[in-house]
């Protein structure tokens, strides 16, 4: 993970030198801040590997934000697999998600932050053909304000706003490059590994 953040940041100080070329005469302070260090340097990790360690991440959350104020953005990925390999009461699953889901938008709105849940997919047969379904059911996903599909078409990646409370239903192709995730009309955004 951070070998691929590291390249990213590497990607960004190469877009920042290209679009303001004079960036680079700055002083030697703002030097410090094109170097990918200082990009890691603000990018906190937490490896989580059960359920019960993501409970408790997200509920040591509000002492780490109060620690660390610059923080602007919380993501989980993913927000689902624990709890669908590890846990089987499905009604006492349903109320701690939704505690968390709870929680998560309790701590957006005190920090003024944003938090990104990603979410798994499965498939389910429905009237004779297998449909792409959210892995843990429509109520966990009424719990978020906008909701971002990613898939691919053929060999191209596209984002798809299916909902939101101020922006029209929308699509829209990216490419994910060594460089990070870029528009999809400036990229050979073909299949490719990235290393």
């Amino acid at each position: 993970m951070v070998e691929r953040v590291y390249q990213i940041a590497q990607g960004c100080i190469s877009d920042i030198l290209e679009h303001f070329p004079h960036s680079h005469e700055k002083s030697s302070s703002g030097q410090k801040q094109l170097q990918p260090e200082h990009f890691l340097a603000d990018i906190y990790y937490f490896r989580i590997c059960s359920y019960t360690e993501q409970i408790a991440a997200i509920n040591y959350l509000e002492k780490f934000l109060g620690e660390h104020k610059d923080v602007r953005i919380v993501i989980i990925d993913s927000v689902t697999f624990h709890f669908r390999q590890d846990f089987d009461d499905l009604a006492l699953r349903t109320r701690v998600l939704s505690g968390l889901s709870l929680k998560l938008m309790k701590i957006a709105k005190t920090y003024n932050l944003a938090v990104v849940l990603l979410n798994q997919v499965t498939t389910k047969f429905t009237e004779g053909s297998f449909q792409l379904t959210l892995a843990l059911g429509d109520s966990w996903s009424h719990s978020c304000t906008n909701r971002l599909i990613l898939y691919w078409n053929g060999n191209d990646r596209y984002a798809y706003l299916d909902k939101s409370p101020s922006l029209p239903v929308a699509s829209a192709p990216y490419a994910v490059t060594g460089k990070g995730v870029r528009d999809a009309a400036s990229s050979n955004h073909k299949r490719v590994r990235v290393t």
